[in-house]
C-alpha cells in the first residue's frame, strides 16, 4: 500500500508490502526490510534489515513523534483518500478516488446524504487491509461511483462530495 509523508517541508511517498512475518518498505531512498517488534514493558524495536533499534512512538491525529537513536523527528501521515480528494479539489472537483486498487467492502453513504469532516464514506479492502476513505469536508454526496462487492483499480473515482451542504 502507497504511504506519503511530510517531513520537515519535503512529502515523501513509500510503499508498504508485508514480506513473511515483517514488511518490505520501497521508496526512493531504496528498499528495507522492516519491523515494529515488542521489546518489554510497553516498548517497541524497529528492525530495519536486521538492525534493531528500541523507538518511541506517539500519535495525535495524523501527526507522528518517533523517538529513536536519542532524537525526536516529527513527521505527518498524509491521509491517501485526503491527498487524492484534495488534489480533485484544487482542480475545482469533489471527488475521491482510490488510493490503491481493491475491493468495496461497505458503502455508508447515499447520494443527496450530508456530510460532515470524517464521516465514513465507504470502506475498502486492498491487500487484506480495510481503509475508511472519510468526508474531507462538509458536504452533500451526489454521487456514489461503486457498488458493494465492487472490485476497482488504483485512482478509480469512489465518491462525489459536493462542497457545502
Amino acid at each position: 500500500m502507497r504511504h506519503a509523508f511530510t517531513i520537515g517541508d519535503t512529502d515523501i511517498e513509500v510503499w508498504l508490502a508485508r514480506d513473511g512475518t515483517g514488511y518490505r518498505l520501497s521508496g526512493d531512498a531504496g528498499t528495507a526490510r522492516v519491523d515494529l517488534l515488542p521489546a518489554g514493558d510497553g516498548a517497541i524495536s524497529l528492525v530495519v534489515d536486521g538492525l534493531a533499534q528500541p523507538v518511541l512512538v506517539a500519535i495525535d491525529g495524523e501527526d507522528l513523534y518517533v523517538h529513536v537513536a536519542g532524537r525526536t523527528h516529527g513527521l505527518r501521515h498524509l491521509d491517501p483518500a485526503r491527498r487524492f480528494a484534495d488534489a480533485e479539489s484544487a482542480g475545482g472537483g469533489d471527488l475521491a478516488r482510490a488510493p490503491m486498487p481493491g475491493t468495496v467492502v461497505r458503502i455508508d453513504v447515499a447520494a443527496g446524504q450530508a456530510v460532515v469532516t470524517g464521516d465514513s464514506l465507504v470502506v475498502i479492502e486492498s491487500m487484506k487491509l480495510e481503509t475508511t476513505i472519510r468526508a474531507w469536508h462538509d458536504g452533500v454526496v451526489t454521487a456514489v461511483h461503486v457498488a458493494q462487492g465492487q472490485s476497482f483499480d488504483r485512482e478509480a473515482p469512489l465518491v462525489t462530495v459536493a462542497a457545502g451542504g
